[in-house]
């Protein structure tokens, strides 16, 4: 978990054009120890996170001027911080759009102040550094460094997610594993997640078209019967 001087130290960005919601997420995230700045449209979102560092961004989608879509393809370009769409869009398409893009997680309005702190705290800790192994793992010509949270396709370092990259590295840690749908939900979404298959489906996805020479026909991150996923190849039996 993290501690209250961590959690103070990481900066959110809420972006919601409904003033009264506005000022009361601000005021949630506050007591909950965060750094948080509130902005109402899709521009000034931009212009904030063009000039300086966000750990994670509150995201509505019916936004005026630049929409939610908008700036979610813009963070495309970047580095991306995490990434939680609040909306009021509770529309299982626009949840899966909302992945595709490189949202973190989707929370539809209405929610509570601690379900939505919990949300934040799930994808701070995907970003935290951890006391991992030591460990290089390559399949093909896809390197993961463990050590240093470090992806790389050849010479080029690849761009993830915390997401992203923490599924890439539970995948990565089984090397030859199938590893079962709801166990990887549980260890990189949380106990809640358990189901939703829709998630992991839509990262998958997310990694195989960055890190296979062939998305359609994977190597990397294998699909096993309706089980789950497999880095790489099995190990040989001796």
């Amino acid at each position: 978990m993290l501690n209250s001087a961590t959690r103070r130290e990481r900066r959110l960005l809420i972006v919601e054009d409904d003033a009264p919601l506005r000022s009361a997420l601000l005021q949630a995230v506050s007591q909950g120890g965060f750094d948080a700045v509130a902005v109402g449209n899709g521009s000034a979102a931009v212009q904030v996170l063009s000039s300086s560092r966000v750990d994670v961004i509150l995201l509505d989608i019916g936004l005026p001027f630049v929409n939610g879509w908008q700036v979610l393809s813009e963070l495309d370009r970047q580095r991306v911080p995490a990434v939680i769409i609040i909306s009021a869009q509770g529309d299982e398409r626009d949840k899966i759009r909302a992945l595709d893009m490189g949202a973190d997680d989707y929370l539809a309005k209405p929610f509570g102040a601690d379900e939505l702190l919990a949300r934040v705290r799930a994808v701070l800790r995907r970003s935290e550094p951890d006391a991992g192994p030591s460990l290089v793992v390559r399949v093909d010509d896809v390197t993961i460094d463990l050590a240093h949270h470090a992806v790389f396709r050849g010479a080029s370092e690849i761009r993830l997610s915390p997401t992203e990259y923490v599924l890439l590295a539970e995948l990565a840690k089984n090397q030859g594993t199938v590893m079962e749908h709801r166990t990887l939900l549980r260890r990189v979404w949380g106990p809640a997640y358990a189901d939703e298959r829709n998630y992991l489906r839509t990262f998958v996805q997310r990694l195989r078209a960055k890190l296979e020479a062939n998305p359609e026909a994977p190597r990397i991150i294998v699909t096993v019967g309706g089980r789950g996923y497999r880095f790489g190849e099995p190990p040989v039996p001796d």
